[in-house]
């Protein structure tokens, strides 16, 4: 029997190939549709490379029967034929018409005889140990020798008719679809794997990094600028717009955006904060993406981007809370290495902090361990780079170019 396929239905799988193009587990919803649009199938995503199997996927894991066919299954639930390459017939549909192009749908019943399919080494070593026989396939990717195809294999211990037909006529209609799908789930991975790469860039700036917009949206965050952030002791995030705790300083802060959104000069401020001054820059951030898509331009107009640098100030003390943000130390290793930077030895900060000096010595040392140093000199020429945030304005000629404003400028 014959399923009639309504412009409905075709919508639906439209929209459903491109929903699960981007699935963990791709093509899952999808098979698992088709399947129940065409019973007496058994779905799978078969990847090769040349005429080695890659994976077998289906929507509900794998087929234990395919499974035990071969030596080794990897941790993401491979299979794999660990020793020896296949002969062509095992995975390759032998077509009267030539290699299949990415987007073709091919079937085993009209490309070849019953008794050539029946004496195939896929059909003999492959199928009929899991009960399965003809199959319908849609090569939907390729790279060099590597392809990707939707194979539904009928079930040959299922009794219900199949209407490979109705099958195939559903698949020609929404293959431009599925390889587009492809393409899409492809290029959004690549661009996720260059985010992580640009993330891990920003996570690599020793200071506290922050990037917003003119507004102070927050837009990203380096790491210790999210330590930042969670400690709350500087900056607040409500509704991920950047607030600094005093209005006064945050004042400052909005009237720096604006500065720079005029002429695109970094602007600096210095704040009082717990655990010491800091100093920001504030500076243009462009990072080097570009659309030429009008449409997009129209609508979705890229806003100026800011990055805050927080550091402190030449002549002051490191703040504390920074080398909590940075290096991930604990409220009291920050408190012992703002003291060994002060020019205190351990005796001193023992009696200073009333603490045994064996617990001190044990605090240096996870100090020196956090930060990646074997000594005070080695750990201040390390810790110098919080205070070139400060150095960008403190050594300009004339007054530096402040915008904090009140009791803190200056």
């Amino acid at each position: 029997m014959q399923v009639e396929i309504s412009l409905d239905t075709l919508s639906e799988l439209i929209g459903l190939v491109y929903d699960s193009a981007l699935e963990p587990n791709q093509w899952r919803v999808l098979n698992a549709r088709i399947v129940e649009m065409f019973p007496g199938h058994v779905a799978t995503v078969l990847t090769r490379d040349g005429n080695r199997l890659l994976g077998v996927y289906t929507p509900v894991g794998f087929n234990s029967r395919v499974q035990s066919l071969y030596e080794t299954m990897t941790e993401e639930g491979q299979l794999t034929d660990a020793d020896s390459a296949v002969t062509p017939d095992h995975l390759s549909l032998i077509s009267r018409e030539g290699e299949p192009q990415v987007g073709d749908v091919t079937q085993t019943r009209t490309a070849m005889s019953e008794e050539e399919f029946r004496s195939t080494a896929a059909y003999r070593t492959f199928l009929k140990p899991a009960g399965l026989g003809h199959w319908t396939a849609l090569r939907f990717a390729q790279n060099g020798t590597r392809i990707a195809i939707l194979t539904y294999c009928e079930n040959e211990r299922d009794p219900t008719p199949k209407d490979t037909d109705g099958l195939r006529r559903v698949l020609e209609l929404i293959s431009p679809h599925i390889v587009r799908g492809a393409r899409i789930a492809r290029a959004l991975y690549m661009a996720k794997e260059a985010a992580e790469t640009y993330k891990g860039f920003l996570d690599g700036i020793a200071l506290p990094l922050l990037i917003a917009d003119a507004e102070g949206q927050l837009q990203v965050a380096n790491r210790a600028g999210q330590r930042l952030l969670d400690r709350g002791a500087v900056f607040e995030a409500r509704r991920n717009r950047l607030r600094l705790l005093n209005d006064e300083d945050d004042h400052g802060f909005r009237r720096a955006l604006r500065g720079i959104a005029a002429d695109s000069t970094p602007r600096g401020q210095r704040i009082a904060a717990e655990g010491g001054a800091l100093s920001l820059c504030i500076a243009p951030f462009h990072p080097s993406m570009s659309t030429h898509l009008s449409s997009e331009l129209d609508v979705y107009r890229r806003q100026p981007l800011y990055a805050v640098f927080v550091g402190t100030q030449g002549k002051h003390a490191v703040n504390t809370g920074l080398l909590r943000d940075v290096f991930d130390l604990t409220a009291r290793e920050a408190e012992v290495c703002a003291a060994l930077l002060a020019g205190q030895n351990p005796a001193q900060i023992a009696e200073g902090s009333g603490r045994a000096l064996k617990t001190v010595r044990n605090q240096i040392q996870a100090v020196h361990e956090k930060v990646g140093v074997t000594s005070v000199a080695e750990l201040s020429e390390a810790l110098s780079v919080f205070r070139a945030v400060g150095a960008m304005f403190d050594g300009r000629a004339g007054p530096p170019q402040l915008t904090g404003g009140g009791r803190h400028a200056g």
